[in-house]
């Protein structure tokens, strides 16, 4: 089965709108509506850039984890998300993260030959950066490596996200059902 590439406009990918994707963002973190509508428009831009035939090697990279973080933000609206890039990508775009298999190697080729394996990572960095430049601007390039990362660094996300508070407690009822579950005196059967 061959994946059909679709693709809408810059202007329409970005022209997406949607207030509850950008307002949990602002519950998450400690950033201002302005800011996280700032995220959510980049992040779509980082989604059509994703979404083109010639993009395919393009990666997430440190730089980009609060596009990164707005992106799993998205995709906890499913419907939504999906919606999104059926219209405008004619398909879904998946998360695929970095999978142990792929840091284990990394590490490997860092041990074998590090100055090959920096040299390589540099080539992929300097062509993804060729990619986001020549169909984004430089603007959009100086933003996410420059200008994101300073501002949502790691001391941001050490102490930028908001605690969660859950305000659940189970009825008494079910906590003596569960107690009495724990001792065996009352079997469940699946």
């Amino acid at each position: 089965m061959s994946t059909k590439f679709q693709s809408c406009s810059l202007n329409k990918a970005i022209s997406y709108e949607n207030y509850e994707v950008v307002h949990r963002f602002t519950r998450l973190y400690e950033i201002s509506l302005d800011e996280a509508n700032d995220i959510f428009l980049e992040t779509k831009k980082w989604l059509w850039l994703a979404g083109q035939p010639k993009s395919h090697t393009i990666t997430i990279i440190d730089p980009l984890i609060i596009i990164d973080e707005m992106w799993h933000n998205f995709i906890l609206f499913t419907r939504e998300y999906t919606n999104y890039c059926l219209d405008c990508y004619g398909r879904y775009i998946h998360h695929a993260p970095t999978t142990q298999r792929e840091k284990d190697n990394r590490q490997k080729q860092l041990k074998e030959d590090s100055t090959r394996a920096r040299e390589e990572q540099m080539q992929k960095l300097l062509q993804q950066c060729a990619l986001i430049s020549e169909n984004l601007g430089t603007a959009t390039l100086l933003k996410w490596f420059v200008e994101y990362p300073e501002r949502y660094n790691a001391e941001f996300f050490n102490n930028g996200r908001k605690n969660v508070s859950i305000y659940y407690t189970p009825p008494s009822d079910l906590q003596a059902l569960a107690t009495h579950i724990k001792a065996g005196r009352i079997l469940i059967k699946n």
